[in-house]
């Protein structure tokens, strides 16, 4: 019987290759060189065909410019050899991405179980993160499900301040189950630490009224008591007077005094939403749920449509 080749062994080889992609991407600080071998690659991916095969075809050196080093290596090592299973989490995000642009179904399939099974709170952001979307229907069904079932502890881990301003977005767009008073207090943290660091890093000095001022109407200030309302974003110096008054008064009393344009009118806590969404499945319809491969699609019922 003859043996079988290890083609893994091949990768970043310079046996016989021909090719070298330079992996550095702007959202990165990690860059990789990986030695590969076109005519193997375009015979196993439509998408490294018409790389170098097509009417444009690439040279000798691939710059890769939005992709993580280990998403990328991880895709070429699931080419090469047939399997490829992630080392942890963070892994898991990095190739689902890479797989997901070069159309490898099977391996989005792969990682996206990975990600459903070891999805924690403090992991939902980073996930969010790495999508770069406002959109919920391109977020994960597991994450969409944490979002509404452990919020709290989503809004106080330490990679939500690190988020980025569209997972921010996303969140506030999902999340339920958790006081108002909770989700202005997580917000006002991820400001001040943005803040800390454009300080820190040497970037234009940015302040918390800035950050915070393009998320406002996402937050539903008619849901606080007084008392929050007051103790809360009221005392951050944030609103201009008649601002102020007119989101104090409608607290108080609903249409007392005209509010201003931006301010959402769902006056809905979204904590009250904790028992009626506990165990009620996502929705079957809709965009590719990259868990299962099924269709799913989060309900409108999950953000704050009502403006």
């Amino acid at each position: 019987m003859p043996q079988l080749i290890n083609l893994e062994k091949y990768l970043d080889s310079t046996v016989f290759s021909d090719v070298e992609f330079v992996v550095q991407s702007e959202k990165y600080s990690v860059s990789r060189s990986i030695r590969a071998h076109k005519q193997f690659l375009a015979m196993r991916n439509e998408v490294f065909g018409t790389m170098f095969f097509g009417s444009l075809p690439e040279k000798d050196k691939v710059h890769i410019t939005d992709l993580h080093p280990r998403g990328f290596y991880g895709l070429l090592k699931y080419i090469y050899c047939g399997a490829c299973l992630p080392d942890s989490f963070e892994e898991a995000i990095y190739i689902r991405e890479a797989a997901d642009k070069y159309l490898v179904p099977e391996l989005v399939t792969v990682c996206s179980k990975y990600i459903a099974e070891n999805l924690t709170p403090d992991r939902v952001c980073p996930l969010i993160d790495c999508l770069a979307t406002t959109d919920t229907e391109r977020i994960d069904d597991a994450a969409l499900r944490v979002l509404r079932s452990n919020a709290a502890a989503v809004l106080n881990s330490e990679s939500f301040v690190d988020s980025h301003d569209t997972t921010v977005e996303a969140v506030l767009s999902v999340v339920c189950g958790v006081p108002e008073s909770c989700v202005f207090t997580a917000i006002r943290r991820w400001a001040e630490e943005r803040c800390r660091r454009s300080l820190s890093t040497g970037e234009t000095p940015v302040d918390v009224d800035a950050i915070l001022r393009p998320f406002l109407p996402k937050l539903r200030f008619l849901a606080l008591t007084p008392q929050e309302y007051v103790k809360g974003p009221g005392s951050w110096n944030l609103l201009k007077s008649n601002e102020d008054y007119a989101i104090l008064r409608n607290i108080i009393v609903r249409g007392s005094v005209p509010l201003p344009s931006w301010v959402c009118t769902n006056d809905t806590s979204r904590s009250q939403f904790r028992e009626l969404f506990a165990s009620k499945p996502l929705p079957t319809t809709g965009s590719l749920s990259k868990e299962t491969g099924t269709t799913g699609q989060a309900s409108e019922e999950f953000g704050d449509k009502k403006q």
